[in-house]
């Protein structure tokens, strides 16, 4: 379903550019979910974004379902494709109600039954009638990562790309979140690509994980391999030992990874 071999993402010219991504190659299979790990800065939303073509400064190829994609992508890409963001409150419009949000792309997209299918996709995220004409401050954290989730699905894509869709949210929030997005893979067949720096969110949702270091993908690995903290490369072992908490002692042992 997705292809992307030798990916560059470059932020700025000549002395102050900056090499975001370098040389990135992976594939993901129809109906798989792929995890991007890492931490901050390590390149991990960047490549989302520039599959999503929210980054245009990229060089090499990447394809989703067989359409070679380049710097601008025509209207059936954004059908097929769609993105949920980390931060539920600052991707929605603050003027604009559930129904509103949820009708933009439908009308944009020219999709028929427009009330049909914003109680269907509200049904589906766990959001009843009676939120559809509310504003994003008057709904929890939670609820406005379900809107979120519901406004990229209502396009009825095939790839859905998740930027730390939980990292906002309260511990418990965060599960219901990841319960409500493996059971919708299950029941509309999407194919995931998800980015985090929880290691415990990712091994839940995702069977293979890339791990990122400053642009490089250094490792590819099976979510056991990664529940049985059996990694192969150095710089992914001090990352489980940092997801568990903060420890003198092993962070003293740490090394730089370049």
């Amino acid at each position: 379903m997705i292809r992307v071999e030798n990916l560059n993402v470059t932020f700025g010219d000549g002395e102050n550019s900056v090499q975001a991504v370098r040389n990135a190659s992976f594939t993901v299979a129809e109906g798989e979910s792929f995890g991007l790990v890492g931490e901050s800065g390590s390149g991990k939303s960047t490549v989302l974004k520039a599959i999503a073509g929210l980054h245009s400064h990229w060089t090499g190829s990447i394809e989703v379902d067989g359409m070679a994609l380049k710097q601008k992508r025509p209207r059936a890409f954004r059908k097929l494709l769609q993105m949920v963001f980390q931060d539920p409150f600052g991707s929605l419009h603050p003027r604009h109600t559930v129904d509103a949000t949820l009708k933009e792309p439908l009308a944009i997209h020219r999709f028929d039954n427009p009330e049909q299918r914003i109680l269907k996709a509200l049904d589906d995220v766990g959001l009843g009638p009676e939120f559809r004409f509310r504003y994003p401050h008057q709904l929890s954290g939670g609820q406005r990562q379900r809107l979120a989730i519901a406004r990229a699905l209502i396009l009825e894509p095939r790839v859905v790309l998740l930027d730390e869709p939980t990292s906002a949210l309260d511990v418990s929030v965060q599960a219901e979140i990841l319960n409500l997005l493996v059971r919708l893979r299950k029941e509309q067949g999407l194919t995931y690509v998800m980015v985090s720096h929880n290691l415990a969110v990712v091994a839940h949702l995702c069977e293979r994980i890339a791990v990122m270091n400053r642009g490089v993908f250094i490792e590819e690995m099976t979510d056991e391999q990664l529940r049985s903290s059996t990694p192969s490369h150095g710089y992914t072992r001090q990352l489980l030992v940092a997801s568990k908490g903060y420890d003198r002692k092993a962070i003293d042992r740490f090394v730089e990874f370049t």
